[in-house]
């Protein structure tokens, strides 16, 4: 080799590495970098995985939730710790179990004084935040805004006949307060919290979605909202740089296991909810994940990605490894529970614990289904396999040990 064409090949080398370099740091920079644009979390109220196309379903056409899923990462094991509305969103807002959070069902309740939020977490990090909400049971009296700068939970008149869970404002309302209020700060370092109340009962979608089945249809409407705001993010160039979430509280029966809504049952078409996370310039884009994950994971999760320090409080565990796609999760086993049933009509409370394979059900008659073999909860098993059974009975008493089941509270409802 010539002297120049060797010197000339050592500088090759030498730029190609200090390339090679730069794009290194230049990831390392963006992994590590802190989230500073907008953080939004959409709450699609009673809104079941299985009911969207990003999940599988056929039926109904959500071309923005679709967008959604292609732009972000896509859970599909996601799981609410309990069927209902106020219970679900105060341990989504606090990273805490409902036996912790002081919330055990709709009414009666509220979220005890020193539970911190993510809006005030977030707050301390130099957020602003806003809430906007579509239905009564999550109205300011809960406590569930806790730590927002702003928070609207105004609802239209309704009449007395009309009972508090079907007192509802129509979600493409709160999408406009919502857009309003992110034009009003000033900043892009904000925090959302928007919640539909689409699909809850009554099924009533606008006429242009008569040709799906009413729940579809009010499925259908929601991801019109859904798109609302997307287009707004992205005409104020705020898109790119948004960390947002898409989630629902739990789902609805539609008559699986003889139950047409929720809050009786902790079977996979109640608990079983969507998950997910487009992240800031939309890294790991189409990335699907099969770790089992749970509400009480997202506050860990936006405390990882602004880099705020964690608490010994919260038993969820950060998705940032699997959202980099730089490992897998520890797996963990999911409590949920329904008490509707206990407080409103004195029937047996249900606990649950679901891991990797099973789903038990601590209930007068113990329940265990093999998740695996047995998606839609067919067969109880609990008789044929004690092993299994009696360990994930031990696993729920551990999860639970010391938690009590109160009274609720005479509060205004």
């Amino acid at each position: 080799m010539s002297r120049p064409f060797r010197f000339t090949f050592i500088l090759g080398l030498a730029g190609l590495g200090t390339g090679l370099a730069a794009v290194g740091g230049w990831r390392y920079a963006r992994a590590s970098a802190p989230v500073s644009g907008p953080i939004v979390v959409i709450s699609i109220d009673t809104l079941r995985a299985d009911h969207l196309p990003a999940y599988g379903y056929k039926k109904v056409r959500t071309p923005a939730i679709d967008a959604l899923a292609a732009d972000g990462v896509v859970f599909e094991r996601a799981y609410s710790h309990a069927p209902q509305t106020l219970p679900a969103h105060a341990s989504l807002l606090s990273g805490q179990l409902p036996f912790e959070t002081g919330v055990r069902d709709n009414v009666g309740f509220t979220v005890k004084n020193g539970v911190r939020l993510l809006p005030q977490m977030l707050r301390d990090r130099g957020f602003t935040t806003g809430g906007v909400v579509s239905a009564y049971v999550l109205r300011k009296e809960t406590g569930v805004s806790q730590g927002f700068d702003f928070f609207d939970d105004e609802m239209p008149p309704s009449p007395p006949e009309v009972s508090i869970g079907q007192v509802q404002r129509d979600g493409q309302e709160s999408e406009a307060i919502a857009e309003h209020w992110l034009a009003s700060i000033g900043t892009a370092r904000a925090f959302l919290f928007l919640h539909l109340y689409e699909p809850h009962k009554p099924y009533a979608p606008p006429e242009r979605f008569g040709a799906y089945d009413p729940y579809d249809g009010e499925i259908a409407y929601s991801d019109e909202i859904v798109g609302r705001l997307v287009r707004y993010l992205k005409s104020h160039q705020l898109y790119d740089r948004s960390t947002v979430i898409l989630l629902s509280d739990h789902g609805e029966g539609l008559g699986d296991h003889g139950e047409q809504e929720h809050g009786l049952f902790v079977y996979e078409e109640a608990i079983h909810v969507p998950l997910i996370i487009k992240q800031e310039s939309n890294a790991g884009a189409g990335r699907r994940v099969t770790d089992l994950v749970q509400h009480i994971d997202v506050v860990p999760t936006i405390l990882d990605l602004v880099k705020a320090p964690g608490s010994s409080l919260l038993r969820g565990r950060s998705l940032k490894p699997v959202l980099e796609g730089t490992g897998h999760l520890p797996e963990p086993k999911v409590y949920s529970e329904a008490l509707y049933a206990r407080y409103h009509f004195g029937w047996s409370e249900l606990t649950a614990l679901t891991d990797d394979r099973y789903r038990y059900i601590k209930a007068p008659r113990e329940e265990l289904y093999d998740l695996q073999l047995d998606t839609r909860e067919r067969t109880n098993i609990a008789g044929e396999r004690p092993q299994a059974r009696q360990a994930l009975r031990g696993a729920l008493d551990r999860v639970a040990a010391g938690a009590t089941i109160p009274a609720p509270s005479q509060i205004s409802a």
